[in-house]
């Protein structure tokens, strides 16, 4: 009797241990605060970044790898399902800024991962064609949360769907 009350003992210490780690393991939850902030302009420093700004779009910047975090896999699905409607109008860009499973990230991810400030992963950066932060999300997000920011952003600069 002695051993069952000491495994049950401990089982429940360990569930309340990891109880404290629980919205941050639902919610695919980044740690910190970002460099950039919404209403900061935001560094468009990248090849990739620059022609979406030039050419008018407003850009979904993601910070995540799809290839080993499931939340970064369903965010860049959501984003990627909303592509089709937004496309003359969105660029959706994404960065694997962290080490995955089988490589190293590419170091221009890093260092805008780095600029950004992101910690972790999944990210979002909602940025209008001014090049002004509308918007960021941390860990998962719907898909009808990107889409009402991505329409705001739209009628901020005058592109409203």
């Amino acid at each position: 009797m002695k051993i069952s009350l000491l495994k049950l003992f401990i089982l429940l210490s360990f569930l309340a241990f990891l109880s404290s780690f629980a919205e941050a393991g639902l919610r695919g939850m980044p740690e910190g605060k970002s460099n950039v902030q919404v209403g900061d302009k935001a560094p468009l420093v990248t090849e990739e970044l620059q022609k979406a700004h030039e050419e008018g779009k407003v850009i979904l910047l993601m910070f995540g790898n799809i290839d080993h975090c499931i939340y970064c896999e369903k965010v860049w699905g959501n984003i990627r399902e909303l592509l089709p409607q937004y496309g003359k109008d969105v660029a959706a860009i994404l960065k694997a800024h962290r080490a995955s499973k089988f490589w190293a990230p590419e170091d221009e991810a890093v260092k805008l991962g780095e600029l950004y400030g992101v910690i972790g992963e999944p990210w979002l950066f909602i940025i209008d064609k001014e090049g002004i932060v509308r918007h960021i999300f941390r860990g998962f997000t719907g898909k009808s949360e990107i889409e009402a920011e991505i329409k705001k952003a739209l009628v901020k600069t005058g592109n409203a769907k």
